[in-house]
């Protein structure tokens, strides 16, 4: 699967979650699934930011700022881990 197909799959997840736990396990799921290569995460994480609020309800957008928290995290703990 590209990583952009993937990194799709992962935001309508995202959409649908109800928790900041939902969304964190996501996150790491994905983050499991791919690897943790960054390549992976930079696109999922820029497919996000170019995501409006106008194209999303509140829920989604907080569910989107905390999945951007999740990936920052990745890579602050594969910074650490190098």
């Amino acid at each position: 699967m590209r990583i952009s197909e993937q990194a799709l799959l992962v935001i309508d997840q995202l959409k649908q979650a109800l928790s900041d736990t939902e969304v964190e396990s996501i996150i790491s799921a994905f983050a499991e699934n791919t690897a943790n290569n960054r390549i992976y995460s930079e696109r999922l994480e820029s497919l996000i930011e170019n995501i409006s609020p106008l194209e999303c309800n509140s829920q989604q957008w907080r569910n989107f700022r905390i999945a951007r928290i999740c990936i920052g995290r990745l890579f602050t703990l594969e910074a650490v881990s190098a």
